[in-house]
């Protein structure tokens, strides 16, 4: 019979739907085929899509033969041309579909930068300098800290005061500057979760954060209080504009969602954009098309969907820590450690 299924190929097929149960429903299985030996483990992680396209390309195939034209043509050619032919079928979607859908999320990444706008040189600070940063906040004194480029301003003598503001917390402000004093006052609001590339390697003892605690300790106190946005004649922002998704999120729909959209930004006092940079993370499906599982050791984390990876475009890294020591120069600069 046409649609009869030869012994040796539903035998394949039968195996090939139990691995793809076992890692679909288990993850980790394929991780753990890994321990057993290199071949149990990529016998498990290529077993998912492998099934797809050989249940695909029999069904196909059995379609094919079934064409009046198919059955008039040579004995031969069932085994060779059919079999061929059957797989370009199934191979086009499988190419054209993740080439369409990535394409439009390019595209829409390329939209998102349209109003970007680079520098040719390191730009001059004035006095006073707003710094807009979202998760900018310190929950137990319920108002933000001087993070690491607030330091660097201030440490570096770029600036003399800087407004830092958390827009996520009703655009909560508090004021930063240094005075020289015999003794500071309390423990300074400060934050070193944000580490720049630039700052390596850390040498034991002289580190980012050595560095500052040192010029505390040597009279240089960081102080806090009111103030407002207003002060300000520049404004050095970075926003979350949109959230959107990641890898983890409907794993099996094939338009992934919105992507994660960050921009960096730098205004004048009439607000004026100098520099603009936005950051669009995309989540891609892979070419051709595949299912993937995930799993590890240290997480409990696991994904089974389509095969996806992030592409960001236009990266501008953590708080903007990527672009900004080539945007504002010396001024971003890790401080001395003891300055003449």
């Amino acid at each position: 019979m046409i649609f009869a299924m030869s012994r040796t190929f539903a035998i394949y097929i039968s195996l090939l739907g139990a691995a793809t149960l076992i890692v679909i429903a288990w993850p980790p299985a394929a991780l753990f085929g890994l321990f057993l030996g290199v071949v149990p483990g990529i016998v498990l992680w290529i077993a998912p899509s492998l099934f797809v396209y050989s249940l695909a390309w029999w069904c196909t195939r059995a379609i094919v033969r079934q064409i009046p034209i198919a059955r008039l043509a040579p004995a031969n050619s069932y085994r060779f041309i059919i079999p061929v032919f059957s797989g370009a079928i199934v191979a086009l979607p499988a190419v054209l579909i993740p080439y369409l859908l990535n394409m439009q999320a390019e595209e829409a990444a390329l939209r998102l930068q349209v109003s970007d706008q680079e520098l040719d040189k390191p730009i001059v600070l004035p006095n006073t300098v707003a710094l807009v940063i979202d998760g900018n906040y310190n929950r137990s004194k319920k108002r933000p800290f001087c993070e690491t480029l607030c330091v660097r301003l201030l440490f570096n003598s770029t600036v003399a005061r800087v407004i830092v503001v958390d827009p996520a917390h009703g655009n909560s402000t508090t004021a930063f500057w240094i005075e020289r004093r015999e003794t500071c006052p309390g423990r300074p609001n400060l934050n070193f979760a944000v580490v720049w590339t630039t700052d390596f390697p850390l040498v034991r003892g002289d580190t980012f954060r050595d560095r500052v605690r040192s010029r505390i300790a040597g009279g240089e106190c960081l102080m806090e209080g009111d103030g407002r946005l207003e002060e300000a004649a520049a404004t050095i922002s970075y926003r979350h504009v949109e959230r959107g998704t990641t890898v983890f999120q409907r794993p099996w729909s094939l338009r992934p969602g919105p992507p994660v959209v960050n921009r960096l930004e730098i205004l004048d006092a009439r607000g004026a954009t100098i520099y603009r940079r936005t950051e669009v993370t995309i989540i891609k499906l892979t070419t051709p098309l595949q299912i993937g599982t995930a799993a590890g050791l240290l997480t409990t984390a696991t994904y089974a969907g389509w095969a996806r990876y992030n592409k960001s475009v236009g990266q501008i890294g953590p708080h903007g820590r990527d672009v900004l020591p080539h945007i504002l120069g010396s001024a971003a600069r890790m401080p001395e450690k003891n300055p003449s």
